[in-house]
């Protein structure tokens, strides 16, 4: 799917480089460079185009064209400039996330407050998402500019109700969910419904385009916390169960513990022994690799990629609502 806005991805990438050029710091320019050269799945952005390139295609979009005269290169470009804008505020936000996690790798390589100093990463946090916010300024869009000025201010709701519940085994899946909408959803949401906004539909088909975009973030959250147990450390860019480590309880978790009604999920049988090692924070050797059986063994893996599945699920269904296929 990736491969249809191949080229435009390309040169996204290349605004994203030509970023450093703009810092004064030599520090920092050579922290900005080595961040968006790393690599990444660059999702946001790719969501930006892709609806676009939907809703371009619709007839809705061609009618408006036509009455409008508002021909493609311009929204191209305005599109090209929320994909950066996006992709630098998830950049900004993963900073400052692995200064608060004092997380050591991203991506195979060292964190930029490992590698070059806290103040560093902070300032470069704070660099990214100024010029983020001067490039969504520049769009003159009211409704753009709401969009993702709200998703910052969630950002730091997010980070703080996950750290408000670390090791607390009465987290439910609704506190989760909440939290993966802050920290990673409304992103995308956001992301999803401002490039729909710049490509001219109906009202309700950007209302849709956010639903698309919301369940599409919950069930990234959800497979990339399943990986915390499934994947190896080369996979995550991280060590494995690190979140479970810093005492972070995710979707696989919770459903070892709690179980689910609408997924008709029974708690694991485990589930007291796992809450016991929470409880006491791993602090015995052994603990940690304990509780990541434990979950293994409960099933909590395999649980979690059922709600995955649903919140996929969910996201087709909107996304057919917008772009209905023949």
């Amino acid at each position: 799917l990736l491969s249809c806005v191949s080229m435009e991805q390309a040169e996204v990438q290349r605004r994203l480089l030509g970023l450093s050029a703009r810092c004064g710091s030599t520090k920092l320019k050579t922290a900005i460079y080595e961040v968006f050269s790393a690599g990444g799945k660059r999702l946001r952005p790719a969501l930006c185009l892709l609806v676009n390139r939907t809703l371009r295609a619709s007839d809705e979009g061609q009618l408006r064209e036509k009455q409008t005269g508002y021909v493609q290169e311009r929204t191209s470009n305005e599109v090209y400039t929320l994909s950066v804008a996006i992709e630098i505020i998830h950049t900004a936000s993963l900073l400052h996330d692995d200064i608060l996690d004092d997380a050591d790798t991203r991506r195979q390589r060292k964190t930029v407050h490992r590698a070059f100093g806290p103040d560093v990463a902070v300032l470069g946090g704070d660099f990214l998402f100024a010029h983020a916010s001067g490039l969504i300024e520049s769009l003159e869009d009211d409704e753009v500019t709401r969009l993702v000025s709200l998703v910052i201010e969630q950002f730091g709701h997010g980070e703080l109700s996950q750290s408000d519940k670390k090791f607390n085994d009465s987290v439910t899946l609704v506190d989760y969910m909440r939290k993966s909408f802050y920290k990673t959803a409304s992103l995308l949401a956001a992301a999803c419904r401002a490039s729909a906004v710049l490509s001219g539909p109906p009202r309700e088909v950007c209302d849709v385009m956010y639903t698309y975009g919301f369940y599409l973030g919950v069930a990234f959250q959800i497979a990339d916390d399943i990986l915390d147990f499934s994947g190896t450390d080369e996979e995550l860019g991280k060590p494995a169960f690190q979140d479970l480590r810093d005492g972070l309880l995710t979707a696989p978790v919770i459903l070892c513990l709690e179980g689910n009604e609408e997924l008709d999920l029974a708690p694991a049988p485990c589930a007291d022994e796992l809450r016991v090692l929470i409880r006491r924070r791993f602090q015995q050797e052994g603990d940690l690799e304990r509780a990541a059986n434990l979950v293994r063994e409960g099933g909590g893996v395999e649980k979690a990629y059922l709600l995955a599945d649903k919140m996929a699920n969910k996201a087709l269904e909107a996304l057919l609502l917008a772009a209905p296929v023949d």
